[in-house]
């Protein structure tokens, strides 16, 4: 048995459905439960307000039916309850369904991805009990995660301070005269098709600033995205740098393409000008502006007027820094983007969780499969989850790594082959050299 200290204050709920069920074991005759899976609905439809709603509902039937009644952290419902059969209480799961038509879960019944699951605990009692074992496990497992980050938090707040106007002022005087170059990084966007072939193929290569390394060496007390306009600014300052440095340096790219991260305010600075003239008139392959969802929503109306300028001057666009949650609002194909960018998150793979995300394949299908980059892979996991829903193309740690191996493996091969491709002529025997 689980002791509810080992929970915080969300977690409670699943330790008492847990802790109820196993003295259920011996007298579970009788019993009857349902599951209202609230969290596969649209997020308006999971505001507090609705959560209260849904659970008042229930309220007459816990003092009328001997039943208890769970919210849990992710905000599903489940009801028990004892001697009355599950038409005793599918009046209110209707309820729920007319009061939340507007969702599109309402009028789903299926079992795996429904509006509710039922069950009878005297023939499906081990079936339940492990539902809220493993409820119970990620409860646990989400408290345990929110405390290390709570942790985490403490930490930096004691040792990094907000940014101000005058650090702002002291960083931007630095970014004009220090040298970037250390701090600009290259991470390529690799297609990864399905079938045998474990060959990765740069797409392109993003080139940006890290932030991490970047305030580390200016200014390692400061916390340079505790304000989000002034860390706009910052990044605009940072923009025209990058624009610089691509201008007078010589540069490297494995693919034919590259992408830049910048502001859309940017796009219309003469440091952009500059840039375009110079540099991207002369690139053989595409030039990608990577733009943050953030900005180009707070901006649309200036998205929209220089859009279609862009593409016709050659440029490709990409929609950057979406979620599964804010993918189901960025429609690619109205936007006219060329390409968007999900972050990969570890809990993808949950299998519980997952089934709020079961979604996520249809929305990827109307993005384009092929349009679609899952970023910030650092795992295998991440691969196979995308590949599952039929994305190709991947960035991210993990994949670097695969390329770093994959090009030492040319490199053996190709310094392996070199005797047997081009076979010397034996030596006359007055110019061979002794042996030892």
């Amino acid at each position: 048995m689980i002791e509810p200290q080992q929970y915080g204050q969300q977690a409670l709920q699943e330790y008492l459905l847990l802790d109820y069920v196993q003295r259920l074991e011996t007298r579970k005759y009788g019993h009857r439960a349902v599951h209202i899976h609230m969290s596969r609905m649209k997020p308006f439809h999971r505001r507090d307000y609705h959560i209260r709603v849904a659970t008042n509902t229930f309220e007459s039937y816990v003092k009328l039916y001997v039943g208890r009644i769970f919210v849990l952290t992710n905000n599903d419902l489940i009801f028990v309850w004892k001697d009355k059969s599950i038409a005793d209480v599918e009046p209110a799961v209707d309820t729920l369904r007319y009061l939340f038509r507007d969702d599109p879960l309402s009028q789903d019944d299926s079992e795996e991805t429904g509006f509710c699951t039922w069950y009878n605990l005297n023939t499906e009692f081990q079936e339940f009990l492990l539902l809220c074992q493993h409820l119970d496990e990620r409860a646990k497992k989400l408290q345990q995660n929110l405390n290390m980050r709570a942790a985490q938090q403490r930490d930096k707040d004691e040792t990094l301070q907000p940014i101000d106007a005058e650090n702002l002022a002291q960083l931007e005087e630095t970014i004009h005269s220090a040298d970037l170059s250390e701090h600009i990084r290259q991470q390529p966007v690799c297609v990864f098709a399905h079938g045998g072939s474990k060959e990765l193929h740069p797409v392109f290569d993003e080139f940006f600033v890290s932030i991490t390394d970047l305030r580390n060496a200016l200014m390692p007390k400061i916390d340079l995205a505790s304000n989000r306009w002034l860390f706009q600014h910052m990044t605009e300052v940072l923009d025209k740098r990058m624009l610089n440095y691509l201008c007078k340096r010589t540069f490297k790219t494995h693919a034919s393409s590259f992408s830049l991260n910048l502001n859309l305010g940017t796009l219309t600075s003469k440091d952009f000008d500059k840039f375009d003239e110079t540099v991207r008139r002369k690139w053989p392959g595409n030039v990608i502006i990577e733009l943050n969802q953030v900005d180009l929503f707070s901006n649309l109306e200036t998205y929209l007027k220089v859009r279609d300028d862009f593409h016709e001057r050659g440029y490709r666009i990409l929609i950057d820094n979406l979620t599964v949650e804010s993918l189901s609002f960025v429609d690619r194909k109205r936007l006219k983007a060329d390409f968007i960018k999900v972050a990969w998150r570890e809990e993808m793979t949950d299998n519980v969780i997952r089934k709020k995300y079961g979604e996520m394949d249809s929305l990827v299908k109307n993005s384009g499969r092929e349009r679609v980059i899952l970023c910030r892979c650092d795992s295998p996991t991440a691969i196979k989850f995308g590949q599952s829903l039929g994305i190709t193309l991947f960035q991210g740690r993990y994949i670097d790594q695969m390329i770093a191996r994959q090009r030492r493996a040319k490199r053996a091969a190709k310094a392996g082959q070199k005797p047997a491709a081009v076979k010397p002529a034996a030596p006359k025997p007055a110019e061979r050299k002794p042996t030892s």
